[in-house]
């Protein structure tokens, strides 16, 4: 087979992640962008190399005004319907954190590729999609309106400042891409196991589309990272050290997207970051892929059936009553 042709294992991430989707949303399409680029370095190709940014298209599956039925959430597991509660309190508002760092990077895109920059518009279009997936979600189990989840987005400060030591260029930023959505991919997998999949199916299918995006953000920022920076190839593991260390001793959520996994230290096995770690470098050809990536959103803390999450004091009161009863 020829070289230009031949599948490599990014190619074959991508696809599951869209396969997996496929089985909840069945008007899903994938997307192919690319430019056509002609050979460099004196190098030859069976047919040109090509620049590919992928982007799944799917519909929202709830309305903005849809309920879970009472009865439905009644009949939820014990502690599914109070820790799912918990969970969107905290994590529907990092998704729309992408629009202030996608408003940074765009203010110094006379530094980055014309490739990079088309495939962040991408993104901000799948993640601002996510975060109003995610209020729906929030509002359908909760019923806490929209205009109480606006004002309480609004007042939080976005931080770039603390985080700028992973924002230096298009390297270190798609370096930082990588670590984050694969990450989430992990982190939204988990959370279809312990918590959409109990739901009506709409809400189970945003589950599965959030999950499968990530993933294909973290294909489009590994295949850019092979294109525009192999000569810098060698700089990525120490990079990912670098972001972890951050992340570290930040200790918190600086709310402008990278490094929100701060608030789920306790959601994942302590080797965590090192799989992660190993599956970019895998991916990039710069060491072996990692044996068992679902270990990490199987993992359970001993006598745990799902990962306790403490709600966030700015929710407890006002989120008190729906814990224990449907929205109405």
């Amino acid at each position: 087979m020829p070289e230009a042709f031949r599948f490599t294992k990014r190619d074959i991430f991508v696809k599951k992640m869209t396969a997996r989707a496929h089985l909840s949303s069945p008007r899903i399409k994938v997307k192919t962008v690319h430019r056509e680029i002609p050979p460099r370095n004196g190098e030859h190709f069976a047919m040109n190399q090509k620049v590919m940014r992928v982007q799944r298209r799917w519909n929202l599956p709830i309305t903005p005004d849809y309920l879970v039925p009472e009865a439905w959430i009644n009949g939820l597991p014990s502690g599914v319907h109070s820790n799912f509660l918990a969970l969107l309190a905290r994590d529907v508002w990092s998704e729309g954190d992408s629009r202030p760092l996608y408003d940074y990077i765009q203010s110094r895109k006379g530094e980055m590729s014309p490739d990079f920059l088309s495939m962040l518009e991408l993104w901000l279009q799948d993640e601002l999609k996510h975060y109003e997936a995610m209020r729906r979600c929030f509002h359908a189990i909760s019923g806490v309106g929209y205009d109480e989840m606006d004002a309480f987005f609004v007042e939080r400060t976005h931080e770039v400042e603390p985080i700028k030591a992973v924002l230096r260029d298009e390297f270190t930023i798609l370096v930082a891409l990588a670590f984050d959505e694969l990450g989430s991919t992990m982190s939204y997998r988990r959370d279809v196991d312990e918590y959409y999949r109990f739901y009506p199916p709409g809400i189970e299918a945003i589950g599965r589309n959030l999950f499968a995006d990530e993933g294909v953000h973290f294909g489009n920022a590994i295949a850019l990272l092979k294109q525009h920076h192999q000569s810098r190839l060698g700089e990525v593991k120490a990079t990912l050290e670098e972001i972890i260390r951050l992340e570290a001793e930040l200790g918190r959520y600086t709310k402008t997207f990278f490094l929100d996994h701060a608030q789920e230290i306790n959601r994942f096995p302590s080797y965590f970051n090192e799989r992660i770690v190993a599956k970019i470098l895998g991916c990039l050809g710069l060491a072996a892929h990692p044996a068992n990536m679902s270990a990490l959103w199987m993992w359970r803390p001993e006598g745990c059936e799902r990962v306790p999450i403490a709600m966030d004091p700015a929710w407890s009161g006002r989120l008190v009553s729906s814990a224990t009863s449907s929205p109405q």
